[in-house]
């Protein structure tokens, strides 16, 4: 019996080399290749073979909690620094509520030999597009860098859904 090879774009994968797994029945397509941005270098999974992302036939089970951050991509200039009604681009992530202070850090690139020098500053909107800066931690605060985000109010009800609390806005430098 002669079996079709499945299509995948205009690209054809003969019968047996599409990975199959009981949560993607219908077999697992190669996919291209990640974005990666070695400014969030925690925004992609490195699996065990150095890779990225799960391997083949693999699946990733998610925290229960998210908390949703917006970290801003200023450069050298601070947020609140900046003119007001300023386009500022921007990072978006969900982010496990569990992930501590530290783990943030090294996930958002701040991995400069000097602690004191990796700082997370949290964002608040001052209405007329202006900025204002919120609670500060360096990399030198001992005591924080174990303390999960959700003990500072980055939980699961940051959705930025009206009536409801804004995401979390950061600003993260490590100069």
């Amino acid at each position: 019996m002669f079996q079709q090879p499945a299509t995948v774009g205009q690209q054809y994968w003969p019968p047996g080399q599409i990975t199959t797994t009981s949560f993607a029945a219908g077999g697992r397509y190669p996919q291209p290749n990640p974005v990666i941005d070695p400014r969030v270098p925690a925004a992609n999974l490195s699996n065990s073979t150095g890779g990225v992302g799960c391997e083949p036939g693999y699946n990733y089970f998610f925290p229960a909690e998210h908390t949703k951050i917006h970290v801003f991509r200023t450069g050298a200039t601070p947020p609140w620094q900046l003119p007001p009604n300023f386009t500022i681009p921007f990072h978006a992530l969900h982010v496990p509520t569990n992930t501590t202070i530290a783990e943030l850090l090294k996930g958002f690139g701040a991995n400069n030999p000097s602690s004191k020098k990796n700082v997370i500053f949290e964002c608040h909107q001052g209405g007329n597009g202006r900025w204002y800066r919120g609670m500060v931690i360096s990399g030198d605060q001992k005591d924080r860098l174990t303390t999960p985000i959700k003990d500072l109010g980055w939980d699961a009800t940051r959705t930025g859904l009206r009536g409801g609390k804004p995401v979390v806005y950061l600003y993260v430098t490590k100069d």
